[in-house]
């Protein structure tokens, strides 16, 4: 086969073979090409057939074969559900990894569902499933399983084992926004020298840690991944780009302005990383990228409610507000897409009080 031969369509996994004009679907398994035809010169066909005839080649044509059978069961269809997953090329890692939990986490709260057959699945099934799940997890949990349900059963139908989803009236549930116990400035101040105090090897790379989430608003995958070359001091902002395979939740990188307290935090750090050491990660800010346990230790010894790194970003978004940031500006710098939708959600709240705090300030 003649590299000329053969053009990629614009479809992963998808190539058009130049003299015949009939797809095929290309897949590196352990580092051999595996091709298989998909029987089709059409490309809207072969863009039908490519995600799954690629699970094919990946997993083994036996892996596939009870699914031309009536005597399919949901494990089967779920492992053809799980590989089109892995093989979805704009899904992000973390993505993937979420849906697979969703998979494990539906088998473990429905014991026998990986051995029944499809066409055995009724509706009254997935409604008793969901009555005890949906109060044994957290709602988003809950709704994310119950959408990998669904598209499990959505493979029988494809294959034309099942004829209806018996999990598509199955209801979602309301997610509760988490009720926000953030620390005063006071607590702050005190807990950051409780985790400094602490003992530890890391303990003041965790404070420092803590520090960054706070000031930044960054989440914990796109702090432990910035570098020096980020920081823009004369202009005084920070640029965000995530995990190298990842990048920001979004994907789109985003600059934020560096706040006082954060300029204060980098020029230490960059005194610090004047001297040589053999731990340290060159080329990043930060020595450390998590610190959980640090966190929940100085929580439980101050007596204040656990905080975790996402309710540092949580903290910055609040202090912005408190100071007079706007919310859709604050949004921006959160990295959210929505115009501030989510952030007025979870902060609209704040908004009012500063109002009200502004108003009483109002003589005349």
């Amino acid at each position: 086969m003649a590299e000329k031969m053969w053009s990629k369509s614009r479809v992963s996994n998808l190539y058009r073979h130049g003299p015949s004009g009939i797809y095929y679907a290309r897949v590196k398994v352990g580092g051999v090409d595996k091709w298989a035809t998909l029987e089709t010169d059409v490309f809207s066909v072969a863009e039908q057939r490519v995600r799954e005839k690629a699970a094919e080649l990946k997993r083994g044509p036996a892996a596939f074969k009870a699914l031309s059978r009536g005597l399919a069961t949901v494990g089967d269809a779920a492992h053809a559900y799980q590989t089109r997953v892995e093989l979805d090329t704009q899904a992000k890692p973390s993505t993937i990894q979420y849906r697979k939990a969703t998979i494990q986490g539906l088998f473990k709260s429905w014991p026998d569902l990986k051995v029944r057959k499809l066409s055995d699945v009724t509706e009254g099934d997935c409604e008793r499933w969901a009555a005890r799940y949906s109060k044994a997890v957290h709602g988003t949990r809950f709704n994310n399983t119950l959408d990998t349900l669904r598209h499990i059963f959505q493979v029988g139908i494809e294959r034309g084992l099942i004829h209806r989803n018996p999990a598509q009236k199955v209801g979602k549930v309301k997610v509760t926004p988490k009720k926000l116990q953030l620390p005063s400035r006071e607590q702050f101040a005190r807990l950051l020298d409780a985790i400094e105090k602490s003992g530890a090897w890391c303990a003041g790379e965790c404070a420092d840690l803590v520090r960054f989430l706070a000031f930044s608003g960054c989440r914990i995958t796109e702090a432990a991944h910035i570098e020096w070359k980020h920081i823009d001091g004369p202009k005084g902002t920070l640029t965000v780009e995530g995990p190298p395979d990842e990048g920001t939740k979004n994907r789109d990188r985003r600059t934020i302005p560096i706040i006082r307290p954060m300029r204060e935090l980098l020029e230490r750090l960059a005194d610090r990383d004047k001297e040589p050491r053999r731990d340290t990660r060159d080329g990043y800010v930060l020595h450390v990228t998590e610190c959980r346990e640090a966190l929940e230790n100085a929580c439980a010894k101050l007596g204040i409610a656990k905080l975790t790194h996402h309710d540092m970003r949580h903290l910055f978004a609040t202090r912005c507000i408190e100071s007079g940031v706007d919310i859709p500006t604050v949004s921006r710098w959160l990295g959210h897409k929505d115009g501030g939708a989510l952030a007025m959600k979870t902060y609209g709240h704040l908004r009012d009080e500063h109002s009200q705090a502004m108003a009483a300030r109002v003589t005349f």
